[in-house]
């Protein structure tokens, strides 16, 4: 080897040697995790990004230690007191739906020969329902009425129909009127092969809420929104659906997260909200986020209040930004709220289920259900709607 090869040879040992001395120095400095490289000194940085995500999640539900203990009872029943001073007249149309659906509950079991003159509840509020699908509840409504007047025959009629564009042509002002036809008639004519009539009456006697959804599910247009407002409106099961005003309000209450989609906080309340209080809660807030300021899309309510924004109080506010508290029994307090009307009104400070929407509470032997009995009407409890016992005398 030649002096300068032995030269070059000497200056390249003693950099890798000086490299080696370096990074030793480094892990004992705690610079190097020894049989890590470098790409995996990464992996800490994200894990700490992780934590630090998880954290600021936690102080979100300052009333919670985690998000799937809420929604508590007394929250249920707090926003559906307070929602009930600001909207009265949805309470006292659910209280109708309540009668009418026991009624007809008694006039199936009184007849199981339904004539084709009977009244179609459960198939109306299918029918009504795959009409509210993207559009306005007057759209729905007009669309509906409609229908029924055009087809004075009933279900079987629209069923056996052989100009489907008399259909469109009834229904066309909730819009996408064809798909909407063909949907319709298809269902009825199949429920009318397989059962002799056109209407899903016989739903009624289903025992089970999934025996339902199976059978609905088979028809196009039938989503779980749609199977679910048809468990809890026309059949008067315990369910909760979950249309974008719910989701946006109960989002904004940390009773979902954000991340949440109708399907997911769908199985999320179906199962954690009182059913005593499912009817009044969903229409309480899908109202709620029409006319609210604060809960409303985009803080532009569909139908404003006359009070204005100026003068407007959410009672929710307290449940979205934590102070909302319980005293040593269990019972809400908040503040003052306004009707729409502009009327002021002051919230109790104990709200829980002895409040101006159900009297009185007490649970029943063997089946655990709510039983809530009005002291100011003449409602005696008899059978379950949607979680609520009542009766109706005879007229």
């Amino acid at each position: 080897m030649t002096p300068e090869e032995t030269k070059s040879s000497d200056v390249s040992l003693s950099s890798s040697m000086k490299r080696v001395s370096a990074r030793k120095r480094k892990q004992a400095a705690g610079e190097f995790d020894s049989g890590v490289s470098k790409n995996s000194n990464k992996k800490p940085a994200k894990s700490s990004k992780t934590e630090r995500a998880v954290k600021v999640k936690a102080e979100r539900h300052k009333f919670s230690a985690t998000a799937a203990s809420r929604p508590t009872s007394e929250e249920c029943y707090f926003v559906t007191e307070a929602l009930s001073h600001l909207h009265p007249h949805i309470v006292e149309e659910n209280n109708r739906r309540r009668k009418a659906l026991l009624i007809s509950k008694q006039q199936l079991h009184q007849s199981k020969k339904k004539s084709k003159a009977m009244d179609t509840p459960v198939t109306d509020q299918i029918v009504g329902t795959m009409l509210s699908q993207n559009t306005t509840d007057a759209n729905a409504h007009n669309a509906f009425a409609t229908l029924k007047k055009d087809f004075p025959g009933g279900w079987d009629e629209v069923a056996a129909v052989e100009d489907i564009t008399r259909i469109e042509k009834s229904i066309k002002v909730a819009g996408l009127a064809k798909t909407r036809a063909q949907r319709i008639q298809g269902m009825l004519q199949q429920i009318h092969q397989e059962r002799g009539e056109a209407n899903f009456e016989f739903l009624q006697d289903y025992k089970s809420n999934d025996d339902i959804v199976q059978e609905l599910s088979r028809f196009k247009g039938m989503g779980p929104k749609t199977i679910s407002c048809v468990l809890l409106f026309a059949l008067g099961r315990n369910d909760f659906p979950v249309d974008t005003h719910v989701l946006r309000i109960t989002q904004q209450m940390g009773w979902v997260g954000k991340s949440a989609t109708r399907e997911s906080a769908y199985e999320h309340f179906k199962d954690s909200i009182p059913r005593d209080c499912m009817m009044d809660l969903h229409c309480l807030l899908v109202r709620h986020g029409k006319v609210c300021y604060n809960c409303a899309a985009n803080g532009r309510p569909q139908f404003p209040p006359q009070v204005g924004k100026a003068k407007w109080v959410c009672p929710l506010i307290c449940v979205k930004n934590g102070t909302y508290k319980t005293d040593v029994n269990g019972h809400g307090k908040s503040s003052a709220v306004k009707l729409e009307d502009g009327t002021l009104v002051t919230v109790k400070e104990e709200h829980n289920t002895s409040n101006k929407i159900r009297v009185k509470t007490e649970e029943l032997l063997s089946n655990s259900e709510v039983k809530l009995e009005d002291k100011n009407s003449t409602l005696k409890p008899e059978e379950t709607i949607s979680g609520v016992v009542v009766k109706v005398e005879q007229m």
